[in-house]
């Protein structure tokens, strides 16, 4: 059995490999990850805070503080404690008699505590939701902001004006010393495009502090709660079609459903978006849900499921003739129910979210006002679900599934139009945005940098929310996950920053400063090849994404060898083999180097991958299927690639014998 697996693998491996090398597109210039240059920060005068551990400096808050403000407070706290190895007093602003007896007579104010005399005044007035100011008057330090914006003016402070870095949710970097100063002619204004933001990578979702923190503001993950100012929740989030006119209606109402011509038959795929009953529906479903949700959830996810089965009954094709489209009669669909939204809440703040996506993708090509534009409590969120990732979206057109031959043409962008076409309709566009391989987790997927390109041509067409979805399904993941969550977190906010310098602190902490310049070649060298060699997408099996010959496999296995032997402690050694699973799976899958046919230990070395793989903590090998017990001997003649779903591979294995992994007690069995 185990030699039937083996030469299965290889023939695919023989074809996988021979496509690789087959696509060479043209050179580009030297790779650069984006930003504006760095420039550090001079500055002129400073301003003591702590002297020898000691401050005569206090916090104070309004008397009537919000929670977000108290976190912000805390935060202060937590940080410049540590730093100094003092304490930090804490004051309501009716208490200053009692602070200056105290012997605080200096204070960092934090949002309005009337302290300011007006110096505030001009920068208040010209804030917007979530801004903030960072100012010293006088000897006084002033931080305030529009909602959140007061928090995030802490948080800002802590990183810029005390430089700590929270980088992971375990990995903080706090400088220490007893003597701390700031600039004492500080001013920061600070907002940002982008009304919803969301990294959706497992390895920060279930920490709503570290989300808060890095100013991202959804519940996506991790319920952004009253404590951080609240979120912009979603009352139900995505391909919600499924819910609102579920399948239990079918037996009864076939009609209800999509027809698809092909088939000759109504099928569960879609809802048929023209039957005034499936409207009906919808409408009453989506109130019901609206009414039993918290008051802080603003969004509510009228959106398709998620396949390509749109309805193609005559009323269905009439209504797609007049309005432009599928997506034409999706909006007029949505803003329906938006209308009987606002209608039963018109004091309430509510919006409606649909999705471009799929057949919806493009905007409707026949534009009737009112009709087929998104009402103004309509969000569209625009999927770049096929794109190329490895170039700048708005340059490149290589899309997915296209043609062998078709991957050698230049292309324009289409999603460049789409994007254009939908902001020119839309009041609120939203993006959701893909930032790994779905189908095989941890592969190499070399697009750290055009997030910085990609995020700013976003917001120079309007869009004002983002989403980016990484690997959520929990667990770690081997393709740097964690320095990908951190640079979406603050190219959300600030879009312009510079990303070798992000990457250079982050890897120096997580990595250490010995090992990360190997890990930065690495990052550099596999970053250059898929820009010069290939297009990158986001459902692709091994062969089809960048590819390594295994002489540079070799020379790239060299970079993790010298990473690995200049860590300086056990967390960055942790953390160095995690992201080198990523080389590691890719060689299981091609099969080179030490997983190659050619050598007689090949399954040993997959047992020790899969073994490693789940100590360091991924649970998912790709999107949704668990990690499957190893239940035979002939598994390790698979690849990584077929661990997940061997069943999908090889048809001769017995379906009953494959069970999801305990991992809980795979890794207490083996901890020892």
């Amino acid at each position: 059995m185990a030699m039937l697996i083996t030469l299965f693998v290889s023939i695919l491996a023989f074809f996988q490999a021979t496509y690789g090398m087959m696509f060479v597109a043209p050179q580009n210039p030297p790779l650069t990850y984006g930003g504006a240059p760095y420039e550090e920060k001079v500055i002129e005068e400073f301003l003591p805070v702590y002297e020898n551990g000691v401050t005569n400096y206090a916090v104070v808050i309004p008397d009537d503080a919000s929670d977000s403000v108290k976190t912000g407070a805390r935060w202060l706290k937590e940080f410049l404690e540590q730093m100094s190895g003092g304490t930090l007093a804490q004051y309501t602003a009716s208490q200053s008699a009692q602070r200056v007896a105290d012997g605080f007579d200096r204070f960092i104010a934090l949002g309005g505590t009337g302290l300011d005399n007006g110096a505030l005044d001009a920068d208040i007035a010209a804030l917007g939701d979530e801004a903030f100011v960072k100012k010293v008057v006088g000897d006084n330090i002033f931080i305030y902001g529009v909602g959140r914006g007061t928090m995030y003016g802490c948080a800002s402070f802590i990183e810029e004006e005390l430089g700590c870095r929270w980088f992971t949710p375990d990995l903080k970097v706090i400088p220490e010393s007893p003597d701390i100063s700031i600039d004492k002619n500080l001013y920061s204004v600070q907002s940002t495009a982008l009304e919803y933001r969301d990294v959706f990578w497992g390895v920060v979702n279930q920490s709503p502090e570290w989300k808060a923190f890095h100013k991202i503001n959804t519940g996506m993950g991790s319920y952004i709660g009253v404590e951080y100012g609240y979120g912009v929740n979603y009352i139900d989030f995505c391909h919600t079609m499924e819910r609102l006119v579920p399948a239990s209606y079918y037996a009864g109402h076939p009609e209800y459903f999509s027809w698809r011509a092909d088939q000759k038959a109504w099928t569960l795929e879609q809802r048929c978006l023209t039957n005034p009953d499936v409207l009906a529906i919808t409408i009453e479903n989506t109130l019901a849900q609206i009414r039993n949700a918290p008051p802080d959830y603003k969004i509510m996810s009228v959106t398709q499921n998620d396949n390509s089965g749109v309805c193609q009954c005559a009323n269905c094709l009439a209504k797609d003739a007049e309005l432009g489209g599928p997506s034409g009669t999706n909006i007029w669909f949505v803003n329906q129910v938006a209308r009987a939204v606002k209608a039963e809440f018109p004091d309430r703040e509510i919006y409606i979210d649909t999705f471009a996506y799929d057949y919806t993708t493009q905007a409707p090509t026949v534009i009737i006002p009112g009709v087929n534009t998104p009402d103004d409590n309509v969000i569209v969120r625009l999927c770049s679900i096929g794109s190329c990732f490895c170039h700048p979206i708005d340059e490149c057109g290589h899309f997915k599934g296209e043609g062998f031959f078709d991957t050698f043409k230049e292309k324009p962008s289409q999603f460049a139009k789409d994007i254009e076409n939908w902001s020119a309709i839309c009041d609120k566009l939203y993006i959701w945005d893909y930032t790994t391989n779905f189908k095989t987790y941890s592969m190499p997927f070399p697009n750290l940098h055009v997030l910085s390109n990609n995020i700013q041509f976003f917001i120079e067409n309007n869009v004002v929310g983002l989403f980016e979805q990484g690997n959520y399904d929990g667990g770690r993941n081997g393709e740097f996950d964690a320095l990908r969550a951190y640079l979406l977190a603050k190219l959300m906010w600030t879009p312009e920053a510079n990303v070798e310098h992000l990457m250079q602190e982050f890897m120096n902490a997580y990595y250490g400063e010995a090992s990360a310049p190997y890990i930065k070649e690495y990052i550099d060298y596999i970053s250059d090849k898929a820009v010069n060699t290939s297009h990158l997408f986001i459902f692709n099996r091994p062969e089809q994404n960048v590819y390594f010959s295994a002489s540079e496999c070799k020379k790239l296995d060299a970079l993790w060898d010298k990473a690995e032997q200049n860590a300086n402690d056990d967390t960055q050694l942790e953390n160095i083999r995690r992201s080198r699973l990523s080389l590691r799976h890719y060689k299981a899958n091609m099969m080179v180097g030490e997983f190659s046919l050619l050598n007689p230990s090949r399954m040993s070395e997959n047992k020790q991958l899969f073994h490693d793989s789940v100590m360091l903590g991924m649970r998912k090998f790709k999107e949704t299927d668990p990690i499957c017990e190893p239940y035979s001997e002939y598994v390790w003649a698979m690849r990584p690639i077929e661990w997940g779903d061997p069943i999908a591979w090889v048809d001769f294995v017995d379906e009953s014998k494959v069970i999801p992994l305990d991992i809980d007690a795979y890794i207490a069995a083996h901890q020892s």
